[in-house]
């Protein structure tokens, strides 16, 4: 069983908690910390809890560095756009049939949960070698 530190804004719902141990094969026991957007925080988090794994929607391309850096490889929830409603009374057969409801400042917005993937999956690093090297076959 894999220990997650659950860094987001929204709870781990039974069908997020589903997902993610298919995402992880494995069973997981998640901890809610509420979301966190600094790599200090969930560093801090991760050693304290002696979490395996963390979910987080940190944005901060600086932040998620950090992350990396330190040898821990997040997930995102990666969500599909189901539907815009102007409030939650509007939406809620969507919520009635497992779909996500995001309260927003203009409304709610209806997602469906795809999958959890590691950053490292789903981003490019386009960055300048460290180091003069030759490639085989340019040699």
């Amino acid at each position: 069983m894999k220990k997650v530190l659950w860094a987001l804004d929204i709870p781990a719902f039974r069908e997020a908690v589903r997902l993610l141990e298919e995402s992880l094969k494995d069973q997981v026991q998640v901890v809610g910390v509420g979301p966190l957007y600094s790599a200090d925080e969930v560093l801090k988090l991760i050693r304290e809890l002696e979490a395996d794994e963390v979910v987080t929607a940190i944005e901060d391309p600086c932040e998620m560095n950090k992350l990396l850096s330190s040898g821990v490889q997040p997930l995102v929830m990666i969500t599909e756009d189901v539907a815009e409603c102007g409030s939650r009374e509007e939406c809620l057969e969507y919520e009635s049939k497992g779909y996500l409801l995001l309260e927003k400042e203009d409304g709610v917005k209806v997602v469906a949960l795809k999958e959890f993937l590691r950053v490292v999956d789903i981003m490019f690093q386009l960055v300048e070698p460290s180091e003069v090297h030759v490639h085989d076959e340019e040699e």
